[in-house]
């Protein structure tokens, strides 16, 4: 399973992204990260890691087409792995509208032509990979770039993201294969890893998942589990400790009502427990596929929409 090798290799992606980052340092206190799907997941934990130490920088994630102006002065990265998505190369070239510093990630395409045109920096991650595997290499330039993390921690989500076997995914794939909808609970930082869950199973096993943040959900989505449901559902909850364990363990109590619960014990909120929980997700969603007889690899449906997004801006652009 190509995939699983590619979820397996994340220690040495992490690093490479790392070292790839390293080489183009960046300073800045407000830094904008534009990307969408595995790319803009790699703003999203970005954005969790910059809290869990303290790296003295505020970040936004930005997923759409036209970059608003708060992003004028900021410094701002447009990281589209395979260099080609549209949304990025808009907000790429937005940035550098406002006068933004732009910094692109990519593994070449036309995110990387535009870089070189323009003689800005780019970041060149490893090629080969499907784009949603890609996720600690991107991470991994990010945080090389901005600096600040320990490099303990580097080695720990090393070391952590190595020792990785498939078999540890496979309860969470025979929980998912039964069921009609997966909910994904975390709390606090964790919450990143609930959602890139969701994206996973969407994209690899084809099936509708949703993603829990807590405590926020516990305003609003937790009251849906008061009401019985017509549908065959499965639950993962997310573990942490101290105050986010408590309120994972009664979130857990309302899910089993409602269908089969496992837990995920990550401990402490870190980049080795964020990296190793997405990976345990990301394994999980291709076994999952298969016990569902889907194919992971293959999204048409998304190879239309950016067909169509494609005529779309080209029609705005000429009129």
């Amino acid at each position: 399973m190509r995939l699983l090798e590619q979820y397996a290799s994340w220690h040495e992606l992490l690093l490479e992204g790392y070292e790839a980052g390293r080489a183009q340092r960046e300073e800045g206190e407000e830094v904008v990260v534009c990307g969408l799907g595995g790319s803009g997941a790699a703003g999203d934990f970005l954005a969790a890691i910059a809290q869990i130490y303290g790296l003295g920088i505020s970040v936004r994630v930005y997923k759409g087409l036209s970059l608003p102006a708060w992003a004028r002065g900021k410094l701002v990265y447009a990281i589209s792995y395979s260099g080609e998505t549209l949304e990025t190369l808009a907000c790429y070239r937005k940035a550098l509208e406002l006068g933004a510093r732009a910094v692109a990630i990519s593994s070449g395409g036309l995110l990387q032509q535009e870089a070189a045109r323009r003689g800005l920096p780019w970041i060149k991650v490893r090629e080969g990979l499907l784009p949603r595997a890609a996720l600690p290499a991107m991470l991994g330039a990010l945080l090389g770039s901005l600096g600040g993390l320990p490099e303990e921690e580097l080695l720990s989500a090393y070391n952590s993201l190595k020792s990785f076997m498939a078999d540890e995914a496979k309860p969470y794939a025979e929980l998912a294969e039964g069921a009609e909808v997966l909910v994904v609970g975390a709390c606090g930082e964790h919450g990143v890893v609930a959602e890139r869950w969701r994206q996973e199973f969407s994209e690899n096993a084809k099936m509708l998942a949703k993603s829990e943040v807590y405590p926020e959900s516990a305003h609003n989505d937790i009251v849906a589990w008061q009401a019985p449901k017509g549908i065959k559902i499965s639950f993962v909850s997310i573990s942490g400790k101290g105050a986010c364990r408590e309120i994972m363990e009664l979130v857990k109590e309302k899910y089993s009502l409602h269908g089969k619960a496992a837990e995920v014990e990550l401990g402490e909120p870190s980049l080795s427990s964020l990296l190793r929980g997405a990976q345990l997700g990301g394994a999980a969603s291709v076994l999952a596929a298969h016990r569902r007889n889907v194919e992971p690899e293959a999204t048409p449906f998304i190879s239309e929409y950016k067909q169509r997004l494609r005529r779309a801006l080209s029609a705005s652009s000429s009129s």
